[in-house]
């Protein structure tokens, strides 16, 4: 009787030893879920907060210079700054365009259009132009010539 006491509370000892081992692993792998849930949660604010869209007619695209209208569909206001605003036609990064507000405003505010003319040669043809804003926010119109 004894011995088989002691065989139960030896089996009593084990599983309380692997049920507690469980229990720590799946804490640590909730916690480290969590983790990634709030950065990804942060990222996908902060890809709301900017957000554009090209309003261009794609049948009736002005060239030379090509002239693309961008519409900040986001909810923060955006710097009419190159430094934040990356402009490619083709693949190929643009350097020689001008941005102007058609409000008038020095920022790009929620709702505001911006006009982008583009000083790029484009043959005959179908063309992309792609505008990101931030490194998050893009858009992309298809186009041709």
């Amino acid at each position: 009787m004894a011995s088989e006491s002691a065989s139960h509370i030896v089996l009593f000892i084990a599983a309380l030893v692997v049920s507690s081992a469980v229990a720590a692993v799946m804490v640590s792998t909730v916690g480290e879920l969590s983790g990634v849930l709030s950065q990804k949660n942060r990222i996908l604010v902060e890809s709301i907060k900017d957000d554009i869209t090209i309003i261009n007619d794609p049948k009736n695209v002005t060239t030379n210079p090509l002239i693309i209208y961008v519409k900040n569909t986001g909810l923060s206001t955006i710097p009419l700054d190159k430094k934040i605003v990356d402009v490619l036609v083709d693949g190929v990064y643009q350097t020689d365009y001008t941005m102007t507000s058609l409000s008038g405003n020095p920022q790009w505010e929620p709702g505001d259009v911006v006009e982008f003319r583009i000083n790029v040669t484009l043959s005959p043809g179908s063309h992309v132009v792609r505008i990101y804003v931030r490194g998050t926010a893009w858009d992309e119109l298809w186009f041709r010539v």
